[in-house]
């Protein structure tokens, strides 16, 4: 994965999908390295040709191979995958409920391709919920998540000193937020928090793409991981929306640097 978001990155097609999967019929895992999967998808271990078909066009949007913006073919896909154009399309409309592509009529599926503002708007949802979230944890669920999480915490902090492990640092960072959200008991809030990780997935990716980025980020953790060990979910609730409000805070940053010097004479307006 490229830290600096997808813009401007030349899709090389989703044979590279393909690649990385030995068959579209075996179960697929949550490994470390892989983008999240899809809060329904990732909670068993058997999904639907068209589920296992959504995470291979969402791994290849996730990567880059496909910028914002850009159509995504079924006649291409159901060709590369070996299967009938129904599979496919129905992939696409899983992947539309997340809000990843947008089905137009007469157009064909997208990739959603949203403006600064709608970022900033789901950011600041997703905080919301996210500090709802770890607030309704029990002095026991916090302890028992402050251990869950701590192996990740230590990785993250080791990975936050190396310029060189970005991506590694992101993965391990989206990983956590996976094992927070699978232990909430609202399986309905799980879902839109998953959701929600999804649509904002490149744009936190930006957000964390500087060495100092990702050493605040390690610190945010680091906090949350503290509060939740001594029972002080306030605290920890607290820190989880920092942690999404500074990488918003900079993924708009991010965002209206680039606008501005695709756009000079707005700049010097």
């Amino acid at each position: 994965m490229n830290d600096s978001g997808a813009s401007g990155i030349a899709r090389r097609g989703v044979s590279a999908v393909k690649n990385r999967e030995t068959s579209l019929q075996a179960s697929s895992g949550a490994e470390a390295e892989a983008p999240p999967m899809r809060a329904k998808a990732a909670s068993r271990q058997l999904m639907t040709l068209p589920e296992q078909i959504a995470e291979r066009i969402f791994a290849a949007i996730a990567s880059g191979e496909y910028a914002p913006g850009e159509r995504i073919r079924e006649e291409a896909l159901a060709e590369e995958f070996e299967v009938s154009r129904g599979p496919v399309r129905e992939a696409l409309r899983i992947l539309e409920k997340d809000s990843v592509v947008r089905i137009l009529p007469n157009r064909g599926a997208h990739v959603t391709q949203l403006s600064i503002k709608e970022v900033s708007d789901i950011f600041e949802i997703r905080r919301k919920l996210s500090g709802a979230m770890i607030a309704r944890l029990t002095v026991e669920e916090a302890a028992l998540q402050a251990t869950a999480i701590d192996a990740d915490i230590r990785a993250l902090d080791a990975l936050a000193q190396d310029p060189d492990r970005a991506v590694a640092y992101f993965e391990t960072s989206f990983r956590l937020g996976r094992v927070l959200r699978d232990a909430c008991s609202n399986e309905r809030l799980c879902e839109i928090l998953a959701s929600l990780a999804r649509q904002t997935l490149r744009y936190t990716q930006l957000g964390l793409a500087t060495p100092a980025r990702r050493k605040e980020s390690a610190r945010n953790w680091r906090t949350m991981q503290k509060a939740l060990k001594s029972g002080n979910v306030e605290a920890a609730a607290e820190a989880v929306e920092k942690l999404i409000e500074d990488s918003r805070r900079e993924a708009v940053k991010q965002l209206e640097a680039r606008q501005a010097a695709a756009n000079p004479r707005v700049r010097s307006a």
